[in-house]
């Protein structure tokens, strides 16, 4: 028997990866599907990865370096979904001794990674430490035929466009040095 989506929509990013229930769905971002289900991208783990370290402790000169980098959803199936509203968040990440706070806008945008050349500077005898805001994506899915909310997906990556940079590495990792 089909019956219409839920109508309440509160979006939640959860620390873990939650239970697929009715909570869970309405607390995702509406995502159209070619199927009968409803779908809804489940947002967890907002955490900071490592994408570019400079030590320039030994130089007298600054040194320049340049990455790219890519925001949008990476899903390790072969799916494409296409988001049905925009929707904000704000979402804290807190790792050892650095706090950031972000916010993200979901919009159409979202269907597909975006990669954009990003250039940093160290001044001499200084480190930087440059981190990206990531989430765990993972679509999840109402069917219409069982009545049942389930995983349809894989986890995925959600790569946001916040950028964060230290003077030290976050979570006490001792960096690399090379002599």
């Amino acid at each position: 028997m089909p019956f219409g989506p839920p109508t309440k929509h509160e979006l939640q990013i959860f620390d873990v990866m939650p239970v697929p229930n009715e909570t869970t769905f309405n607390a995702g971002v509406p995502a159209q599907s070619t199927t009968e289900a409803s779908l809804s991208v489940i947002l967890y783990s907002p955490n900071l990865e490592i994408i570019a370290s400079l030590d320039n402790t030994k130089s007298d000169v600054t040194s320049n370096y340049s990455v790219s980098v890519t925001n949008g959803f990476t899903f390790t199936t072969q799916q494409s979904l296409s988001i049905k509203e925009s929707v904000g968040v704000d979402i804290e990440v807190v790792k050892a001794s650095v706090e950031t706070t972000f916010s993200l806008s979901f919009s159409e945008q979202w269907n597909t990674t975006r990669t954009q050349s990003m250039s940093f500077s160290c001044p001499p005898g200084k480190k930087a430490f440059v981190y990206q805001g990531t989430l765990i994506s993972r679509v999840m899915a109402l069917n219409s035929t069982t009545a049942q909310y389930e995983w349809s997906s894989a986890p995925g990556k959600a790569l946001t466009q916040v950028l964060v940079t230290t003077s030290e590495p976050i979570g006490g990792s001792t960096p690399v040095t090379f002599k």
